[in-house]
Order: C-alpha cells, then sequence, then structure tokens
C-alpha cells in the first residue's frame, strides 16, 4: 500500500488546489488574518509607525483583538517565495494591478500546512501498526485513512481558509500525531495552539491528558500537565510579544476573547443552538453521507500498536505497554468528550469542533481496515466493503460538487473583480473613488483585490455619518441596496437619476430542477435529443471538453442578484453634490439644536 502513498498524496493536494482556485475569494470570518498578511507582506513591521499609518486593523479591529503570530509566519513564507519567485520575472507583490495571484499564494501556503499535517497524522498510525512488520500489505490504516481524506468537503475546502481554526488546525493535527505514537510533546503542541490560536484547542489538550491518563492509564497526568503547562508558557510569551507590537498595548489576544466569549457571553450574541446540535446537526453536515460516522464503532474493535506484549521495567516490577497502545482510543474518546463539552456553550459552529475530523477519520480508517482485511471472510463482508467503497466514491463525487456550488457565495470578490477591469478600461491615468459596503466586504472584498495604485482610493466606511461626509468623492459603489426597489435601509443619497448600474454580482439561492424539466419536454417534442446530446458530450470529450456538461449542471443551480455596482451619473454630478448637505444638517444635533433655539426664541419674542 506504500506504492500509493504518493498517488493519494498528490490527490489530496489537488483536491485542495481545485478548492482554491474554483473559489479563490475570502469572506468576513477570514477578514482579519488575510488583511493582516497583506499588511504585512505589503508594508512590513517596521518602524513601528508603519503598523499604525497603514494597517487594516487599526481602523478595523473587529470585536476582540486576534493574534498577528499566524499571520506573521504565513506573510514571512509568502515574501521568502516572491523572493525567488522574482528572480524569473513574477514579482507578485510589486506587479500592476490587484493581488489576487499573491492571494491564492497566502492561501496555498496554508492549504500545504494542513496537507503535510495530514499526511504525517497519517504516516504517525503507519509507523506504529504492529501487523505491518507481518503481513505483506503494510500501511493498510494509512491508505484507507487517505481515502477517506478525500471524501471530505469542508476538511479540504476550508483548509486554505485563512480563519483561525484552519491556522490552527496543521498544528493541532501535527500535536495529534505526536500522540499517535505515544510522543507527550503532542500535548504542548496542542497547548500553544490553544494559548495563541483557539482557546478550545487548549481544552481538547486537557482532556486528552486525563483520558489518557486516568481512564487508559497509558501515561502519567503530571508528565501530561509538565507538557501541556510548557506549551501553555512558551505560546503565551510568543502571543504576547507579537501581538503587543502590532496591537500597541501588552495583550493576549486570545485571553482577551476568551473573556469576551466565554465568560462574559457574548458569543450568544451570534446565535443560540441547543445542547445536542454538535451530535444531531452539525456531525451529519460535516460528513456526508456518514460513512466515516458508521466506520467509527469497528474502529474501536482493533488498536494497531497491540503487539499482545507488555515491557517489564526491573527496578519496579510493573508492567508498562508500549507507548503508542490505545492511542486511537484515547484520542476518539476524547474527541467524543470534548464536543460534549463544547456543547454547553450556546453558540455553535462546525469550525469550533473542527479539529476532531482528522481523529475521526483515522478511526474509521482503523474500522475500515479490520473490514477490508476479512475480505474473503464471505459474501455478506464483501457486499459491506463495496457498498462502503461505492459511498466514498458518492462522498467524493458530492464534495467536488459543493465546492463548485460554494465558488457561488463570494459575491463580493465577482464584484471588485469586475471593478477593477472596469476602472483599468474606463478610468485610465485618471484618479477614482471606490465604495464598498458592508455586504460587500463581507463576501469577498479584501485589500489583495485591490489595485495598488495612488490614483485609486478603496473604501470601506460603515458609519452613515461618516460616509455623508466622503458620498461626494464616490465614483462607484458596490452595495447590497437595489436602487430599482425602495428600501427602508436604503441610503438616502443612492438615488436612481444619479448613479447608472454597470454590473450585478449574484449568490446562490438553491439546487433547482428545471434542466431536467426543459430535457423532458424538449424529448416529448423530438424523442432522438438525448441521442444528439450524448453524442455532443463524447464528440467534446474527444476534443478535451465539457461545455455542454458544464452548462447541464450549471442549469441546476439557481442564484439571485446580491451586490449591485452603480456609477456615479457625470452630468449629474454637481446636483448630486448639492444634494449631500440636506442629509447631514438632518442629522446633525448641533444644528437642529440651533435651529429648535432660534424657533423658540421667535415664538417667546412674539408671545412678549
Amino acid at each position: 500500500m506504500y506504492k500509493l502513498n504518493k498517488v493519494l498524496d498528490a490527490a489530496l493536494v489537488a483536491v485542495i488546489s481545485y478548492h482554491l482556485l474554483i473559489a479563490p475569494y475570502t469572506k468576513v470570518e477570514e477578514s482579519f488574518n488575510i488583511q493582516a498578511i497583506h499588511d504585512i507582506v505589503n508594508y512590513g513591521i517596521f518602524p513601528k509607525s508603519t503598523v499604525e499609518n497603514n494597517y487594516d486593523h487599526i481602523k478595523f479591529p473587529g470585536v476582540v483583538p486576534r493574534t498577528f503570530v499566524g499571520s506573521l509566519v504565513i506573510a514571512l513564507i509568502v515574501k521568502a517565495f516572491n523572493v525567488v519567485s522574482a528572480i524569473f520575472g513574477y514579482d507578485l507583490i510589486n506587479s500592476e494591478g490587484s493581488q489576487l495571484e499573491l492571494q491564492l499564494v497566502v492561501r496555498g501556503v496554508l492549504g500545504l500546512a494542513n496537507a503535510f499535517a495530514l499526511l504525517a497524522l497519517r504516516d504517525s498510525v503507519n509507523r506504529i501498526t504492529v501487523s505491518d512488520k507481518k503481513s505483506k500489505r503494510k500501511g493498510v490504516i494509512g491508505f484507507w485513512f487517505s481515502v477517506l481524506l478525500l471524501t471530505q468537503f469542508h476538511l479540504l475546502f476550508y483548509s486554505t481558509r485563512t480563519l483561525p481554526n484552519f491556522i490552527a488546525l496543521p498544528l493541532v493535527t501535527y500535536g495529534v500525531s505526536k500522540l499517535v505514537e505515544g510522543n507527550i510533546y503532542g500535548y504542548s503542541w496542542l497547548a500553544f495552539t490553544g494559548i495563541v490560536f483557539r482557546a478550545e484547542v487548549g481544552l481538547f489538550g486537557v482532556i486528552i491528558a486525563l483520558v489518557s491518563a486516568f481512564a487508559f492509564g497509558q501515561s502519567s497526568i503530571l508528565v501530561n500537565l509538565i507538557s501541556l503547562a510548557a506549551g501553555t508558557i512558551f505560546g503565551g510569551l510568543t502571543s504576547m510579544l507579537v501581538d503587543s507590537y502590532f496591537w500597541g498595548r501588552l495583550l493576549l489576544p486570545e485571553l482577551e476573547s476568551f473573556f469576551f466569549n466565554i465568560v462574559e457571553g457574548k458569543a450568544s450574541e451570534w446565535g443560540v443552538e441547543p445542547w445536542s446540535a454538535y451530535f444531531t446537526e452539525y456531525s451529519l453536515q460535516l460528513f456526508r453521507p456518514p460513512v466515516i460516522l458508521l466506520l467509527l464503532l469497528p474502529g474501536l474493535i482493533s488498536d494497531p500498536a497491540d503487539d499482545g506484549t507488555s515491557i517489564v521495567e526491573q527496578a519496579e516490577k510493573k508492567k508498562v505497554t508500549h507507548p503508542a497502545r490505545h492511542s486511537l482510543r484515547i484520542l476518539f474518546t476524547s474527541s467524543i468528550l470534548f464536543v460534549a463539552a463544547m456543547s454547553f456553550q450556546p453558540h455553535k459552529e462546525w469550525r469550533f469542533i473542527i479539529y476532531i475530523v482528522p481523529v475521526l477519520i483515522l478511526q474509521a480508517a482503523n474500522g475500515l481496515t479490520g473490514l477490508s482485511m476479512k475480505w474473503s471472510y464471505g459474501w455478506s463482508t464483501k457486499l459491506l466493503v463495496f457498498i462502503i467503497v461505492c459511498n466514498i466514491f458518492l462522498s467524493t463525487l458530492m464534495s467536488l460538487t459543493l465546492g463548485y456550488v460554494s465558488k457561488l457565495n463570494y459575491p463580493g470578490g465577482d464584484a471588485l473583480s469586475f471593478v477593477n477591469e472596469y476602472i483599468t478600461t474606463n478610468y485610465k491615468n485618471e484618479s477614482v473613488f471606490i465604495h464598498s459596503d458592508v455586504a460587500a466586504c463581507m463576501s469577498g472584498v479584501t485589500r489583495f483585490g485591490e489595485i495598488h495604485s495612488s490614483l485609486i482610493t478603496y473604501d470601506k466606511t460603515e458609519v452613515d455619518f461618516e460616509l455623508n461626509e466622503i458620498w461626494d468623492k464616490i465614483d462607484i459603489i458596490i452595495t447590497e441596496q437595489n436602487i430599482e426597489n425602495t428600501q427602508e435601509n436604503q441610503h438616502p443619497l443612492l438615488t436612481k437619476k444619479d448613479w447608472d448600474l454597470i454590473h450585478v454580482s449574484p449568490v446562490f439561492k438553491a439546487v433547482t430542477v428545471r434542466p431536467l424539466v426543459e430535457l423532458f419536454f424538449m424529448y416529448k417534442r423530438d424523442n432522438t435529443i438525448l441521442q444528439q446530446l450524448g453524442k455532443r458530450i463524447v464528440q467534446e470529450a474527444l476534443e478535451g471538453k465539457v461545455t455542454v456538461l458544464k452548462n447541464f449542471f450549471v442549469g441546476f443551480l439557481a442564484t439571485r442578484d446580491y451586490l449591485y455596482v452603480y456609477e456615479r451619473v457625470d452630468d449629474e454630478a454637481e446636483e448630486s453634490s448639492s444634494i449631500v448637505q440636506d442629509p447631514i444638517e438632518e442629522i446633525n444635533p448641533v444644528k437642529i439644536e440651533e435651529d429648535l433655539n432660534s424657533e423658540i426664541d421667535s415664538l417667546e419674542s412674539e408671545i412678549l
């Protein structure tokens, strides 16, 4: 089975790359890290005034501070990559136009980190599998782990996305790979990740340490806690040193985030779900169809590291098992307890428990290995394995399909790309001011997507009063507000007579069966339509094309208009500028007070 590793490794990188290229834009959850990486790459980090004058987080700090540690590491790798690529004439940082290609490199670096960590986990279980020493088929568990891994949509689609959870994930996975081998330094990796990136990872590490020591007697609780403490201290000092510099004050971001979200309970403002949601809803969302969930219990039957022997310590006459013994069972039990503990937090998201997914895949691979080894036991076993393999292919197909569908969920990136092309053609050597509203910024607008030019200004002002002040400067606006439809929240200055619609960016709405209905009625009119369609598909396949199939597939995806790009009407500019003053005066409390006092004085004089 080891011979297939390189093929499966290449397939893993290919699937991650597919998701990256098909959906190159980002969403609001990724915004802090992607903007931070952009600023570090483009502006550097010294002197301190560089950070204060140019960095995005200064003007848009977010609800709680986030760590710069992951962004700094990725940015340094990207800068090193650009030094090499510039030698060959591809300077992605100083190139003309937007830096969307550089954004792909940034996400590609993170994707590779996650891929290598997953492969390290695969290799760790192969190293402890006792049966590999006697069997001709070596690395079976690792083989099935790689196969099952390719079926996962959420894990692979988001592996390149700069959410804090997925920047933390490669460190968590690598730490788990150490624990699989019985290496206690894995606890230090988890503790470091917990204090720097995501506090729940620290909880995961503590639960594993307790389960290993007390439930399975596999390690010393004192040694485990010392390893956890070492990682926590080193991570805390690292985060405090780096983040205090970037934020301009002494702080530990993840600690502040913990107090804000957990202690003060502010996370509940983003939504509350029942205790059972992770088990009843999110587990099925992460694993569709639930092949991996069905293989978890069979995975408990055998222990890859169990050779049936024990080591006797002569001094104390104490039997000690292999350090990797029960490691899969320990990690599986800890994962269930971790999800149960996380369930007490009212606000829930699947990404908060993404760290257990590699563990569950590994456990399922162990179960599938046991079944596949019994292939010759009878027709019922063969049928079961066949059904599982068919479901694996179905899961892979669903993963690739969901990746294509997800590309429609980033209308902000699509709108910004259109605007860049539009101004390149229509605003040559002219200054232009572009405003993006909140909806656009939440769905794909990033600083990597901006053209770095002194003639072009990109604005993300959110406060209405501040927006009124700059309204007359705006040449192009990207907004979710449709001028054709009057809305209660529509900006008072966004009027039809002053703006021309130049582009609409859609967003995914639903799956429709319309293509099948249309094909049915076409068949009723002409019963040779299926034969003609088949010939066209075959002919295109021979030419290396898939246009017909692609159009047919896209027809199943219903969209709705989401973002609108407007350009200011030139001949109405002066009139629009004069209108700006009214709303400002209407909402200016000082002016209102002066007007009221004037009216009162006038009335009093008339009465007197």
